[in-house]
């Protein structure tokens, strides 16, 4: 008879002896079944120790993410193109499968601190990562364990002094569940927030849940009036002068964002929105610029005709101008007509591109889930170039062709 089952009969006895007011039988009944817990708790001790001694072997080919106080120091496997969905964590030796709510509950809150040599900045943060993998659960639909790294999540962000979230960071628990249709946990994360000095009032909660679908304004005055007949070039400059910072904060990015919303409008050239990259963002875009390189560096394995030693060089990055294009993030999260675009923003990158002949710039374009959905790099080495395409297909971001380079921003 398995422990579990011996428990269950226990219950029932207990629950028999207490409604027929036999007490001392019901106190010994008690006793046994302290003692069985005792000896459970003792054989999940021993499950414990044998699972995170077997590590590797519980990982397989799966992705697992390894951190030491709270910082991640290393990838499984090595060259892991998205660890923010990871399968495992380990954290300080003891290894979580995020597919289980349980394991996700039973992650400590690590005492943060930082590790030499580190990569990874803010996005090597346990409590980054399992606030990306939230958004990954909430995609699917996954709500007990998107509730689970909600909460996780949230409680390590209250307790990272290397980093200071904003409000706007919070949210998320608040959001996600009320999206879900959890109600009761969305009122408990509102409490919980306000005990920790982090208030939100009526109409932003109103902002957070669920919309009726309606039509955009401009889709119903499509219908009441007569077709307008606007120039592309005038819906273009439309389009951008609508784009507001408030647009760009409901976006699932992996960016924080720290900075207001700029917009280029010259006339003779085409206009566009942008947000300056500073801070923690530096570090993101070069954590993402390192995932491309993987990409990179496995894409063109197969073509000798490729030099193997093409890789965007992220400590020349540039992200400051006043005469040439400059790394920065473009905004394009909505369509003329005002309805969500399919790519609402494109991480544009570049080194000194003064430098003419030996220069890399190119475009990193995301789609509504965050994720990169397709990718131009353009490599100038001694006056040769090289213009790598990329394009998201089964899940995986693919090299495609050699094609032609496109105008700088």
């Amino acid at each position: 008879m398995s422990t579990p089952k011996i428990l269950y009969r226990l219950e029932n006895m207990k629950n028999l002896f207490k409604s027929t007011r036999q007490c001392d039988l019901y106190e010994q009944v008690g006793k046994k079944m302290t003692f069985m817990r005792k000896i459970l708790d003792m054989l999940n001790m021993e499950n414990e120790t044998t699972k995170n001694n077997n590590i590797e072997e519980i990982i397989g080919n799966e992705i697992a993410a390894f951190f030491k106080n709270g910082k991640l120091y290393k990838l499984s496997p090595s060259d892991t193109e998205n660890w923010y969905d990871a399968k495992y964590i380990v954290s300080d030796g003891i290894i979580y499968d995020l597919g289980y709510a349980e394991d996700i509950k039973k992650i400590p809150i690590p005492q943060f601190k930082r590790l030499e040599g580190d990569n990874y900045g803010v996005t090597g943060m346990l409590d980054y990562v399992l606030r990306m993998k939230s958004r990954y659960l909430y995609q699917r639909k996954e709500k007990e364990l998107c509730s689970a790294c909600l909460w996780k999540t949230t409680e390590m962000m209250f307790a990272n002094p290397l980093c200071k979230w904003s409000k706007k960071d919070y949210e998320r628990i608040l959001k996600y569940h009320l999206l879900l249709g959890m109600d009761e946990e969305a009122e408990r994360a509102k409490k919980y927030l306000e005990s920790k000095g982090i208030i939100f009032i009526d109409h932003e909660l109103q902002e957070m849940k669920p919309k009726t679908k309606k039509k955009s304004e401009a889709s119903q005055r499509k219908k009441s009036a007569p077709k307008e007949k606007i120039d592309w070039r005038e819906k273009e400059l439309i389009t951008v002068q609508n784009i507001t910072t408030d647009d760009m904060q409901e976006l699932d990015m992996p960016f924080m964002c720290n900075t207001e919303v700029k917009k280029y409008i010259h006339e003779g050239n085409h206009p566009f929105a942008y947000m300056e990259i500073s801070g923690e963002n530096v570090r993101i875009v070069k954590s993402e610029i390192k995932k491309m390189n993987a990409i990179i560096k496995e894409s063109i394995r197969d073509y000798p005709n490729i030099p193997q030693n093409l890789s965007i060089p992220a400590s020349s990055l540039v992200f400051q101008s006043p005469n040439y294009g400059y790394t920065r993030i473009m905004c394009t999260p909505k369509t003329y007509e005002g309805n969500k675009s399919k790519y609402p923003y494109t991480l544009y990158f570049c080194t000194d591109l003064s430098k003419r002949g030996n220069t890399t710039h190119g475009e990193l374009t995301y789609g509504q889930n965050g994720d990169i959905q397709k990718a131009v790099v353009v490599f100038w080495r001694n006056n040769n170039q090289f213009v790598l395409n990329f394009k998201r297909a089964d899940g995986k971001l693919t090299f495609t062709d050699m094609g032609q380079s496109k105008p700088t921003w």
